[in-house]
């Protein structure tokens, strides 16, 4: 009957070699008594809980065959596992021998590693052992990612996982075209612009993403483009810190928006850009009202000595040349630039043509009169007859020397 016995050991431990070809998790010795160990991991597939890893740190089966296994004896056996304690190893160990109550006479060994695989039911993860368990899982899902092929949304070309990369939002893409994609658009300036290429895709990306892809001087620029972005964006809640060498921003506050505190410490009013003031007026506020006052002064005599006497004339006379200047180099602004419909920066044109894209908001717009482009049809703006933009795309361009009937053929 031992000659029958070891008949039956070889062959089921070829079944098993076979089961478990080309890979680490079967091993065992010809000596007698047979010996070996089964690394089973776990399916997790069926879990309920979204926070359980998908990946779990296999448990070993261990075995010792004796001389009459399996026409007679039951294998010798024991489970090692690191997130499993002591007592669920020992009940798992007793359904397992329920398993040879059933089909004894049999070779249960891959029946044995087949219940630990799908039918181990609920278990608990130990505490201790969660931080072993998360870098399991992270590993396990790093290969298995990089055993497969994605379509990469840029390049249109099928990429193995270990060139690609999953965001935040599932959708994956070949790290090589992201990280110029992105670069590229990083190095315009074009932050806004940042996204998952693939169309329709309306999650942001987050800093895990960037740190993916990108390199530590990209990552940081587009962290700092992002921040100046969003204080340009919204100065109803923050403001640039108004102190020399700062470049800093702060929060306005919540209960008096005039005031607002750089992270530098600063205090300052978001009205007259000085130290804060408290709840009196600011001194661009008071400052206006004497120019105004002092005008009126100089113009019919009244209260011209008094004001001199209480502010000083050297003082009103630098007020008044200061406000003058202010006010010529606020008409040239408004004269030599335009201001973009959609967000208001102001635009100058130092050459091309009259089709005008801002660099902040990405509206598209005529330079002459200020109207928002469609996007479907920009030009179709310059081909309206009777409006004052008529046929006056390449107007202004090389001192108006623009060939006519080359602005004919661009509109």
């Amino acid at each position: 009957m031992e000659d029958e016995c070891a008949d039956y050991q070889q062959c089921e431990m070829e079944a098993l070699a076979a089961i478990y070809a080309d890979t680490p998790a079967f091993t065992f010795t010809d000596t007698k008594p047979i010996s070996g160990s089964i690394a089973v991991e776990v399916d997790t597939s069926d879990a309920t809980d979204s926070a359980q890893p998908k990946y779990l740190p296999p448990i070993y089966l261990h075995f010792v065959l004796p001389a009459l296994y399996p026409l007679v004896d039951a294998p010798r056996i024991s489970l090692e596992c690191s997130w499993l304690s002591a007592e669920s190893l020992a009940m798992i160990e007793k359904q397992l021998g329920e398993i040879w109550r059933v089909e004894g006479g049999m070779c249960v060994l891959d029946s044995y590693a087949n219940h630990l695989r799908h039918e181990l039911g609920s278990f608990t993860i130990g505490v201790s052992s969660l931080p072993e368990v998360t870098a399991y899982n992270e590993r396990r899902v790093e290969e298995v990612f990089g055993m497969q092929t994605f379509l990469c949304m840029i390049c249109m070309e099928r990429q193995s996982g270990r060139h690609c990369v999953e965001l935040g939002c599932t959708h994956v893409h070949c790290v090589q075209c992201l990280r110029e994609y992105w670069g590229m658009l990083i190095d315009e300036g074009s932050v806004w612009m940042v996204r998952c290429p693939h169309p329709g895709c309306p999650q942001p990306i987050t800093e895990d993403d960037m740190g993916r892809v990108l390199d530590r001087e990209r990552v940081r620029r587009y962290g700092e483009l992002s921040e100046q972005r969003r204080v340009d964006m919204d100065s109803t809640h923050f403001a640039w810190c108004p102190r020399e060498g700062c470049g800093r921003w702060g929060a306005r506050d919540k209960l008096n928006d005039k005031l607002c505190i750089c992270s530098c410490g600063y205090a300052f009013c978001v009205c007259c850009r000085r130290v804060w003031h408290g709840t009196s007026f600011c001194a661009i506020d008071s400052r206006m009202q004497v120019l105004e006052e002092y005008r009126r002064a100089l113009e019919d005599g009244i209260g011209l000595e008094a004001m001199q006497k209480r502010y000083g004339k050297a003082v009103l006379e630098s007020m008044l040349e200061r406000e003058e200047k202010e006010s010529e180099s606020l008409r040239f602004i408004e004269t030599v630039t335009r201001a973009c419909p959609t967000c208001g920066v102001r635009i100058v044109k130092a050459y091309g043509c009259n089709h005008i894209r801002c660099t902040q908001c990405n509206s598209h717009f005529c330079y002459l009169c200020g109207e928002l482009f469609g996007r479907a049809d920009p030009l179709a703006h310059f081909r309206v007859a009777g409006t004052g933009c008529y046929l006056k795309l390449l107007e202004g361009v090389l001192g108006d020397q623009a060939d006519p009937e080359e602005e004919d053929d661009l509109i």
